[in-house]
């Protein structure tokens, strides 16, 4: 089922790298081109079975999600963030996945994980209040993840929760104007005291909610979505990789070393993910060792593909609007928390000396 996802997807590669210049230029994917994207079947790669999804193997949602942003980086990042929010509600109760894909199976969600709202307890659930920043694909999705504080009787912080709540319930305010990935649509979302039921929220502190689940919704919580995000950053590097140098003899030990370092990256992230689904498969935790493993390749991945596309930019003969696009989306994408080199190599480094590793690295 997973390759004819994939082919279905690569057979829309033409139309979506035709279209490139116009989201660009015009700031929005067209919602055709997310349609044609569900009838391929690619936002239900991380969806559960039990509401017609396909529960991919974690890699081969990055491969799709790689080759879409080889044709247009702000198509992938987009379709890549909505779909992984599939991933995410799988772990919610099953009442709040019934009311999402109960009715209409194709639903979509975007979310904003930056803790910028408000819980607070009253009968029958929480009241959610806040605003997010940056919420990648809102026009094209009719739920919102929401992160936020926890608050308690006495005021404090009680934990860190995620609440989902329907399009009725929150306002689009539209503001996104990035360098790059200008078609990605991450407008700002406010929620104004809506009552979400506690069945709506997934806390990450005083909940594990995710017992008897499938081994693909028992990885790790921030594994799909580090990896997620440098997915695109790959696809861009790949893209311009494909076109040759215009002197045979130009820096041809560059390229042949950036193309290197593209292959060492894939290899490395699918013997991790591997090795975490087995770790979920036989229902046991991954150990330290692996988890910041896997984090260092993943981040290291995104340094090494931003290198890779400054090498093929510079010695090969891409179009020069091509390389304009390519190189904005890619100073854009590099800016996210999945890509924070210096915060998870130093955790990293700690780890190796011996030293406490207690941060939860993003």
């Amino acid at each position: 089922m997973t390759q004819s996802v994939l082919d279905a997807v690569r057979a829309l590669l033409p139309a979506i790298a035709e279209a490139a210049p116009v989201v660009d230029r015009d700031g929005a994917v067209d919602a055709d081109t997310i349609a044609r994207l569900r009838d391929a079947g690619f936002f239900s790669m991380l969806q559960p079975k039990a509401f017609g999804g396909r529960e991919a193997a974690p890699f081969d949602y990055l491969v799709a999600t790689r080759e879409l942003s080889s044709a247009c980086t702000s198509t992938g990042w987009l379709a890549g963030w909505l779909g992984v929010n599939s991933w995410h509600l799988a772990l919610f109760d099953e009442r709040a996945q019934r009311d999402v894909w109960g009715c209409d199976p194709q639903a979509l969600l975007c979310e904003s994980y930056a803790p910028t709202g408000r819980l607070e307890r009253v009968d029958g659930g929480f009241r959610l209040s806040g605003r997010w920043h940056h919420c990648t694909g809102v026009r094209h999705a009719s739920w919102f993840l929401a992160a936020a504080v926890l608050i308690g009787a006495d005021g404090d912080a009680q934990d860190f929760a995620v609440a989902l709540v329907p399009r009725s319930d929150y306002v689009i305010e539209p503001n996104w104007n990035g360098l790059g990935l200008r078609g990605i649509g991450a407008d700002d979302v406010v929620v104004s005291g809506a009552l979400v039921p506690r069945y709506r929220t997934f806390g990450w502190v005083t909940q594990d909610q995710r017992a008897g689940l499938a081994p693909l919704y028992r990885l790790p919580q921030p594994t799909m979505y580090t990896h997620t995000g440098i997915a695109p950053i790959l696809g861009a590097a790949l893209a311009v990789s494909a076109v040759g140098p215009p002197n045979p003899t130009s820096a041809l030990s560059e390229i042949a070393m950036a193309r290197t370092d593209l292959d060492l990256s894939l290899l490395q992230m699918r013997r991790n993910l591997g090795e975490l689904m087995d770790c979920a498969r036989r229902d046991i935790a991954p150990d330290t060792e692996l988890m910041l493993r896997s984090r260092r390749d993943q981040v290291m991945a995104s340094e090494r593909a931003v290198r890779a596309v400054q090498t093929f930019l510079r010695h090969s003969d891409v179009d020069d609007d091509v390389s304009e696009r390519v190189w904005r989306d890619v100073q854009t994408a590099r800016t996210h928390v999945a890509s924070n080199v210096e915060q998870v190599l130093s955790v990293v480094g700690r780890f190796a000396f011996g030293l406490n590793v207690d941060d939860l690295i993003w």
